[in-house]
């Protein structure tokens, strides 16, 4: 009896251990299929004289960015919607840096009247503006709409950065050469809408809220933030480009809002296999000084490399269509 339980326990191991050593692998392969290495941003590139706004600039991919930027010799402004975490960025990339010329500004991406202020006392305060990275964004949150009729989780990753760009881009344009860096995500090939009726894209249409439909909200978002850059970077002047990037699999309070068992098991693939915040912003670090982007708008990044998004993302009708639709709702 002993020996056939042992026997049985034996064999269970075997076949547990089997399994652990296929999912790791699988990992490490799907790992390496979606990012076959980390891009390093290696341009020398001094900022001095430059004014650079970064949305989420206070934890993450956005802090980092924010720190290389300083360090550059940038004036830096960091745009959030948390207070005292920003105060504390900024004396953090004050102190590492030795770069004084380091701000928080108040703006919450969720709120219409928050942006339009914030764009109007930026405007007023600076008299240029060099680069913008559109960084911050939320990759899951309760299904809600805004007062406006708009999916929270929309607008916080593509509505709101859509508005504060448009409200900022005389500024921008002034200061030309500058550059427009937008944040998507590789998750944008999980979006699933009706091209043809733009609304839906806009407003909560599936109430189970599974992890699944929270992927595809947040795949929907990420899809119109290359849409949208690509309309923008055709019809901005000569001297000042629009891109956007996948910046990889990081671990940043862009999970928090997630289920904490899933968070769980999320944090626990980035931390043996994807990228750190530092590593994970030298896309974006890469898109704002590289010399060899000066004249490269309306593509699509990641690791430091213009490649392909998906079918859809390079859909020139939906592109306009998206466009169009989306300043007619934040114009109303």
């Amino acid at each position: 009896m002993w020996s056939i339980l042992v026997l049985f326990i034996g064999i269970s191991a075997k076949i547990i251990g089997s399994f652990l050593i296929f999912c790791l692998l699988f990992l490490i392969g799907l790992r390496f299929w979606l990012e076959p290495f980390k891009g390093v941003c290696k341009c020398k590139t001094k900022l001095h004289g430059k004014i650079a706004l970064i949305t989420g600039g206070n934890s993450g991919i956005g802090f980092e960015t924010a720190k290389d930027f300083a360090r550059r010799g940038a004036k830096v402004i960091i745009a959030s919607r948390d207070i005292k975490k920003s105060e504390e960025a900024v004396a953090n990339i004050i102190a590492t840096t030795g770069n004084e010329s380091v701000e928080h500004r108040f703006l919450n991406l969720l709120k219409k009247d928050s942006i339009e202020a914030f764009a109007k006392d930026f405007n007023k305060d600076f008299h240029r503006l060099d680069i913008l990275v559109n960084n911050a964004g939320i990759g899951a949150i309760k299904q809600q709409n805004t007062k406006d009729g708009i999916d929270k989780l929309m607008q916080i990753n593509y509505v709101g950065p859509f508005t504060l760009t448009h409200l900022l881009l005389d500024k921008l344009i002034a200061s030309k050469p500058s550059r427009i860096v937008n944040v998507s995500s590789y998750l944008h090939k999980m979006a699933k809408f009706d091209f043809q009726n733009l609304t839906d894209v806009f407003t909560i249409t599936d109430k189970t809220d599974s992890l699944y439909s929270q992927m595809v909200r947040y795949g929907n978002a990420k899809l119109c933030d290359i849409l949208w850059t690509v309309a923008l970077a055709k019809k901005l002047p000569n001297g000042v480009t629009a891109n956007v990037l996948h910046p990889g699999l990081v671990k940043t309070n862009i999970f928090n809002n997630f289920n904490p068992n899933v968070k769980r098991v999320l944090f626990l693939i980035i931390d043996l296999l994807y990228k750190t915040p530092l590593e994970g912003a030298q896309t974006i670090i890469h898109l704002c000084v590289s010399p060899k982007l000066e004249k490269e708008t309306g593509g699509y990044y990641m690791d430091c490399k213009k490649v392909s998004p998906s079918k859809a993302a390079e859909d020139e009708d939906l592109t306009e269509r998206l466009w169009h639709k989306t300043l007619s709702l934040i114009k109303q």
